[in-house]
């Protein structure tokens, strides 16, 4: 794995996502898992985020709009099927019956312990090949997801700057 590099595989009707970062395992679980984090670098970019409600549970929902860049409001919600502090989360997207209800997916992150750092890897798995390209079309995703693991980074960095200084 690339260090603090996101490589990106397509299968089929799955994206990998997979990127090393110089933070322990349990910090980036946490970045990943609470609401107050989340909304600091969530999405892709120029993205802004509000969390109407989350329950980080097995089989809880996070409800959320996701504030594109042009003013476009993307509801959301998410549904946690298994959490493993600080292993894995899986999660599946199941729309809100908005304008995102067409949008099912599954979501794998798993975080691993390397050296002092963490190895990450999100598997996003559509129903269809055809689904993912429908989806990467009309909504970028697969670049999107790029930018989401990156920004990722980018505040685990600010984070571990903020508390040297």
């Amino acid at each position: 794995m690339k260090k603090n590099e996101v490589d990106t595989i397509i299968q089929e009707n799955k994206v990998i996502y997979k990127r090393y970062f110089d933070a322990p395992v349990d910090l980036v679980f946490d970045v990943w898992s609470s609401h107050e984090h989340l909304s600091k670098w969530w999405g892709p970019n120029g993205f802004t985020l509000t969390t109407i409600q989350m329950d980080f549970s097995n089989g809880g929902i996070w409800d959320f709009i996701m504030h594109g860049p042009d003013g476009t409001d993307y509801k959301n919600k998410i549904q946690f099927i298994e959490i493993n502090k600080p292993h894995h989360i899986y999660y599946k997207h199941i729309g809100d019956g908005g304008d995102t209800e067409d949008v099912h997916f599954q979501t794998r992150i798993i975080f691993e312990s390397s050296g002092e750092g963490t190895n990450l890897t999100m598997e996003q798995e559509f129903p269809s090949k055809e689904e993912l390209d429908r989806i990467n079309k009309q909504y970028g995703a697969i670049e999107g997801g790029k930018q989401h693991t990156e920004n990722l980074g980018n505040y685990i960095n600010s984070i571990i700057i903020k508390s040297i200084y």
